[in-house]
This record gives C-alpha cells, structure tokens and sequence, in this order.
C-alpha cells in the first residue's frame, strides 16, 4: 500500500483519507473486486463516499498501471485487480462474474510484430476467456 500511495504522490495526486481507504481495499483483497464490492466496504467508514468516487480512483489507478480492469458479462461488471509482477490473464464467469488466472500468454511475436507495424508502441495487453464456471453449471439455468 505504501508504494502506492508514493506513487500516487508523485504524480500530483491528494491523498484523501477516502482515496487511502479505497487503495486499502484493493490491496487486501485476496481476490478481484467490483467497483460496487469496494464501495460498500469504503461506506462503513466513509458513509457518504459516492459510488462515482470509487470509479473515479479505480480508473486513477489503471490509467497508472496500479490496477488492471478484468471484464466481466457476469452481473457484477469489471473487476479490479493488483498489478502483480508475473504477466497472465484470465477466465471468466459469464454467469456469476468471478475470475481464475491464468498463468500462460498466447500472444506470440507475429502478433507483438503487427502491432508494431501497425505504429503501435504497444504499453500492456490482456486476454480474457469468458465461460461459465462449474459452481454455475450445476445451478440450474447455467446459461440463462
């Protein structure tokens, strides 16, 4: 959290005990959380922070690298993850939202090649599969 929190600093960033509030959340999950997820827990302390505020720091803290966003068809929306320092990606639950990682890349140097082509200079990329998990499959209507 301290790094974060130095960085955010650095680039010109308050520190709001709000937006230190939501950087505490995001860092002691043990999994990725939704913006809604994260929001409740902030309002225990913060009863009047607004859902926008969360919004407004989570994409502070993807556009910074911090956070990466996992989409989601799942009812929940994205989730938000820690950058960690082993590169993956993810499965997710089309059904109830929830992700696995994936320790494997398939992108290969034709693809890294034509985007260079193409005049990208490219920063990050993710991979997302989308499914549906067992815990769902057994629940009747899987697919509904």
């Amino acid at each position: 959290m301290n790094e974060i929190i130095a960085r955010l600093k650095e680039q010109g960033y308050r520190l709001t005990s709000q937006r230190k509030a939501i950087v505490l959340r995001v860092t002691e999950a043990a999994e990725p959380l939704t913006a809604i997820l994260i929001w409740q827990s902030v309002r225990q302390e913060y009863p009047n922070i607004s859902l926008d505020t969360v919004y407004r720091n989570l994409n502070v803290l993807a556009e910074m690298g911090i956070l990466i966003p996992i989409g989601s068809a799942g009812k929940d929306g994205v989730r938000y993850e820690l950058v960690h320092s082993a590169h993956h990606h993810h499965i997710v639950c089309v059904k109830c939202g929830q992700s696995r990682c994936i320790d494997y890349c398939p992108v290969n140097q034709d693809l890294l090649d034509i985007v260079h082509a193409s005049g990208y200079d490219l920063i990050r990329h993710t991979v997302e599969f989308f499914g549906v998990c067992a815990v769902c499959q057994n629940t009747k209507g899987a697919l509904e």
